[in-house]
């Protein structure tokens, strides 16, 4: 079978619930605390909704690049602005063992409308936790203190979940994280899965609070896993959708794409702008030192750039040609040539 086939049953056979949650937290939680819980609905497609505490600002839903490649993420700040909390995270893709023809880490495996993915070697759920943690934290501390954690989950496993193995593995990472005089405690706890050619972020969770609020970060999430809802409308939906990445998929191999007609590439410009959006959600998200960043953007497949109008750092999604385009609306084209009128060249980092 295809590499391509194989993604699309692999990606086919995830959940949302399972991507986002498939944690449940310890039957022993800290008490709650005395908050406010208010509805937040995946502002996309309506795939899902958890209760979130009030006043606190939410960010996230479903993030769709292709028929079979959707993400989904939700990320919590407190109103004070100390406390962090994602679940998910747009910026991980589906991982391909590099091969012969593609031997290089970091290059994007381009399934067009269908999905997108990024060659990299098989990293466990510890070693996976440690790099996105450099990268997901850089902004926010000036220095990161390594701190011995518990490497179990936050909660107790997906019932569903495959036992330990080399091919199944979690961990969990620590950090003190200082900035500005303050500390705070940093975590990441990871799930990867390597599945033949492929593998998978499979549970991801991560936030950084003070200290004495660690306890009411676990209870907030204890919340969110026992309110997080899929709508049964969209399973149904996503069916159909793995059903036509099939159909596109072949006709792509077979250089028939003319056959889809303009439905598809109103569908491939859609993802395109989804893609754009993503780049400006993630772009602060750079990485700790010149060797961490190259990790953390071979992982999430980000290229950092410089605007040379505007000497703005951004970081966009790597793409198969040599240059980055960008136009005054901020629309952002990965080509050798300019796209046209209006756009400028973004020079490399």
């Amino acid at each position: 079978m295809r590499f391509q086939a194989i993604f699309a049953l692999a990606l086919a056979g995830a959940t949302i619930a399972a991507l986002i949650f498939s944690l449940s937290m310890n039957a022993t939680p800290s008490p709650r605390p005395d908050l406010t819980w208010i509805k937040f609905e995946d502002p996309f497609e309506q795939a899902f909704t958890v209760e979130v505490p009030q006043g606190w600002t939410v960010r996230g839903g479903l993030f769709r690049l292709g028929y079979s490649d959707y993400r989904p993420m939700i990320d919590l700040i407190s109103p004070d602005g100390s406390i962090n909390i994602r679940s998910g995270d747009v910026a991980v893709p589906t991982y391909f063992l590099p091969t012969q023809y593609h031997p290089r880490e970091g290059e994007t495996a381009d399934l067009g409308a269908q999905a997108q993915g990024i060659y990299a070697k098989y990293r466990t759920g510890k070693d996976y936790a440690g790099l996105y943690a450099l990268t997901h934290f850089k902004t926010l501390c000036q220095m990161l203190t390594p701190e011995q954690v518990d490497q179990a989950p936050p909660g107790k496993k997906d019932p569903n979940a495959a036992p330990e193995s080399p091919q199944n593995s979690s961990g969990a990472i620590g950090y003190r994280c200082d900035s500005g005089g303050k500390s705070r405690d940093a975590y990441v706890y990871a799930r990867t899965t390597l599945s033949s050619n492929l593998w998978q972020v499979k549970a991801l969770i991560s936030f950084i609070a003070p200290a004495d609020q660690v306890p009411q970060v676990r209870s907030i999430i204890m919340h969110l896993s026992e309110t997080f809802q899929v709508s049964p409308r969209w399973v149904e939906y996503q069916k159909q959708m793995d059903d036509q990445g099939y159909q596109y998929q072949v006709a792509r191999q077979r250089q028939r794409m003319a056959e889809l007609g303009q439905q598809v590439q109103q569908f491939e410009a859609k993802m395109q702008g989804m893609r754009n959006q993503v780049n400006a959600f993630e772009r602060h998200q750079a990485a700790q030192a010149a060797q961490v960043e190259s990790w953390g953007n071979m992982l999430t497949g980000l290229t950092p750039t410089v605007d040379p109008l505007s000497n703005e750092t951004r970081l966009v999604w790597t793409g198969p040609n040599n240059g980055y385009w960008i136009n005054g609306q901020g629309t952002i084209v990965n080509s050798n040539l300019s796209p046209g009128p209006g756009f400028h060249e973004l020079q490399p980092q």
